[in-house]
C-alpha cells in the first residue's frame, strides 16, 4: 500500500463532507408540523394541483399487507426471525416501470400500510417527494391518492417536497391505514444536481429518493423541513419493501435488499423484484455497463460492481468492504442482511450510504487510491450507524457522521501499520481541530447542520473534531468498555431511532463510568457540572 501523503489527507476533509448521502437543498420554509396542526391555514401550503394522467384502477377495497415472511430472504438465516422485531413497521409495495428517452422517468404505483405507533392520533400522513428539492434537479408528481380506497386531495409544502395526506377520521394509536398512489419521477440528465444522487448520466440511472417516503414523526412532529445546503436530508424509520421494476433487458439492476425474481417480458424488457427490511430506505442503481465481482465474509455476500476498464477498482473496493464488514461485525455486532452492494456512479460525492448498498464515485476507480479505501470503510460503518441504528441526521449529525468517521479510523487501526493509522488521526482529526482553535472558530459538535455558518466549518467540526470526542471517551473507558458500549447501543436500538441521551447511556451503562462531563464539553459546549465533573 502506498504511503499516505499530507496533501492527500488534507484534501480528505473536503471529501469527507460528501461521503454521506449528499442530498443538497437550500433552506426554505417548511416546518415539522405536529399532528393537531391545522395545515390548511398555513400560508406556505401549496393547493392541490390537478394533473392529468391515465386513471389507475385502484380496488374498491384493499389487500392485507404481505406476511412478514415475505421479507425474510433479505436477512441471513440466523436473523430471519428479526422481521418480528418491527411487526408494525411501514410496508411499501412499489411497482415501477422505466420510461427511457430524452427525459427518462419512473412511473410507479405505490401501496403503503402504515400503523400509528405514536401516542396520539395523527390527522395527516406525510410523504417526502425528494426529487422536487431544488438541488435534485428532477421532478415528482403524485396523481391519484386513496386512503383506505377513498380518494383524497393532498396538500403540499417545503417546495412541494412534502405531501400531507389527510386522514379522516384521525388515525388513532395502534390503528393501521392503507394508502395508494400513482406517481411519476422525472430524472435530470446531468451530474450538477444534488451530487447526482437522482439522475441519469454517463449511462447510469442513480435512483435515490425515487418513491414518496414517510419521514420520522417524533416530539417535534413530522420531520418535513428542507435540510441545509450541506449535510443529510433524510430521517426515516425502518420499513419493509417489496419493489418490482421493469426495465430494458440489457440493464443491470443493483438495489437494496435481496433480488428474489427476474422475469423476462418478451418485449425487450424484464422485471426485477426485490424485498428488503427492516431497512431505513431503498436504493436502486442501473447501467448496461455494470460488471460484478463478489466474495463472502461471515456468511454475507459482498457484491462489488464496476464499470468497463475499472476491474482493479472493483477488486479493491471488494477487499476493503469485506475487511470492514468483518471488523465491524466483531466490534459492534452482526450485520444481519444477506448481502452488501458497492456500486460506482457518476456522483461528484466521494461516497454515499444507503441500507444494504454503498455508492462510490466511479472517478476513484481507475487507480489505486487511499480515498477509495477510506470511502468504503466510512460507508460500511454507516451500515451500523445510520442503517441499523438511526438518528436525526439533520439536527444531530455528530451522532452518525462523527461516530462513523471515527470507525473508519478504527478500521485503519486494524488493517494498516500503526504509524499510518496515527497519521490519519493527526491529519484528518487533530490538525483541523487545532486550526479551528487557532482561528477562533472552535465550537461544540452538537446542534443541527443548519447551525453551522459555512460548509467548511461543518466539515471541520463534524468530521474533524467530532471523532475526537469518541477518541476521548474511548481513552477514558478503555477499549473493552468502549466497544462494549457500542455493542449495547446497537442491541438497544437495533432497527430503531436513537437520540444523544441513548448513546451516552449505552456507553455509561456498559462501562459503569460517567462521561457526562465529556458530553458537556465536546457536544454541548458547556462546562461540566455535577458528580461526573467532580469525579474527573
Amino acid at each position: 500500500m502506498s504511503k499516505l501523503t499530507a496533501s492527500v489527507l488534507l484534501a480528505l476533509l473536503v471529501l469527507l463532507l460528501t461521503l454521506c448521502r449528499g442530498i443538497l437543498a437550500p433552506q426554505i420554509a417548511g416546518a415539522a408540523f405536529v399532528a393537531s396542526y391545522d395545515i390548511s391555514r398555513d400560508p406556505d401550503i401549496y393547493p392541490q394541483v390537478e394533473v392529468q394522467s391515465t386513471p389507475v384502477p385502484f380496488p374498491t377495497d384493499y389487500p392485507p399487507p404481505a406476511g412478514l415472511d415475505v421479507y425474510q430472504p433479505a436477512l441471513l438465516p440466523d436473523f430471519a426471525t428479526e422481521v418480528t422485531l418491527r411487526p408494525n413497521a411501514t410496508r411499501y409495495d412499489i411497482t415501477l416501470s422505466l420510461q427511457v428517452g430524452e427525459k427518462p422517468a419512473l412511473k410507479g404505483v405505490q401501496s403503503v400500510h402504515y400503523t400509528n405507533e405514536e401516542h396520539l392520533p395523527l390527522e395527516y400522513l406525510v410523504f417526502r417527494l425528494y426529487p422536487n428539492l431544488p438541488d435534485f434537479g428532477g421532478e415528482m408528481n403524485v396523481y391519484t391518492v386513496t386512503v383506505n380506497a377513498v380518494p383524497v386531495k393532498p396538500l403540499y409544502t417545503a417546495n412541494r417536497s412534502a405531501m400531507y395526506v389527510p386522514l379522516r377520521p384521525a388515525l388513532a394509536p395502534g390503528e393501521t391505514v392503507h394508502v395508494t398512489m400513482e406517481f411519476q419521477a422525472i430524472l435530470p440528465t446531468d451530474t450538477r444536481s444534488g451530487y447526482a444522487v437522482f439522475t441519469y448520466a454517463d449511462g447510469v440511472y442513480a435512483l435515490a429518493g425515487f418513491y414518496p417516503t414517510i419521514p420520522v414523526y417524533d416530539a417535534q412532529g413530522w420531520n418535513a423541513e428542507v435540510a441545509s445546503p450541506y449535510g443529510d436530508v433524510t430521517f426515516t424509520d425502518t420499513s419493509f419493501y417489496r419493489v418490482q421494476i421493469t426495465v430494458p433487458v440489457d440493464l443491470v439492476v443493483v438495489s437494496s435488499g435481496q433480488t428474489v425474481e427476474v422475469t423476462g417480458k418478451g418485449d425487450g424488457t424484464r422485471s426485477w423484484t426485490a424485498v428488503a427490511g427492516p431497512m431505513r430506505d431503498f436504493y436502486i442503481a442501473m447501467s448496461q455497463d455494470y460488471q460484478l465481482l463478489y466474495d463472502f465474509v461471515d456468511g454475507i455476500r459482498i457484491n462489488s460492481y464496476y464499470r468497463s476498464g475499472q476491474a482493479e477498482g472493483g477488486q479493491l473496493a471488494l477487499r476493503y468492504a469485506r475487511d470492514a464488514v468483518h471488523i465491524f461485525n466483531q466490534l459492534f455486532g452482526p450485520y444481519p442482511y444477506t448481502e452488501l452492494d458497492i456500486v460506482p456512479t457518476p456522483t461528484n460525492a466521494g461516497g454515499i450510504e444507503y441500507p444494504g448498498a454503498i455508492v462510490t464515485a466511479q472517478s476513484l476507480y481507475p487507480e489505486k487510491s487511499e480515498y477509495l479505501e477510506l470511502v468504503v470503510a466510512h460507508e460500511v460503518a454507516h451500515q451500523w450507524w445510520y442503517g441499523l441504528v438511526g438518528s436525526d441526521q439533520v439536527d444531530a449529525p455528530w451522532m452518525d457522521e462523527a461516530l462513523t468517521n471515527y470507525c473508519a479510523y478504527v478500521y485503519f487501526e486494524r488493517t494498516a501499520p500503526p504509524e499510518k493509522a496515527q497519521h490519519i488521526k493527526k491529519v484528518a482529526f487533530e490538525d483541523p481541530y487545532r486550526e479551528l482553535q487557532q482561528n477562533h472558530l472552535d465550537r461544540a459538535i452538537g446542534g443541527p447542520v443548519a447551525g453551522f455558518g459555512t460548509q467548511s466549518d461543518y466539515v471541520a467540526v463534524i468530521y474533524g473534531k467530532g471523532p475526537l470526542f469518541f477518541d476521548a471517551v474511548r481513552e477514558r473507558l478503555g477499549d473493552t468498555a468502549f466497544f462494549a458500549g457500542l455493542r449495547l447501543y446497537l442491541e438497544r436500538h437495533r432497527y430503531g431511532v436513537a437520540y444523544p441521551e441513548d448513546l451516552i447511556a449505552a456507553l455509561e451503562d456498559a462501562s459503569g463510568q460517567c462521561i457526562g462531563d465529556l458530553y458537556s464539553t465536546w457536544v454541548v459546549g458547556k462546562p461540566p457540572q455535577g458528580d461526573c465533573a467532580e469525579e474527573h
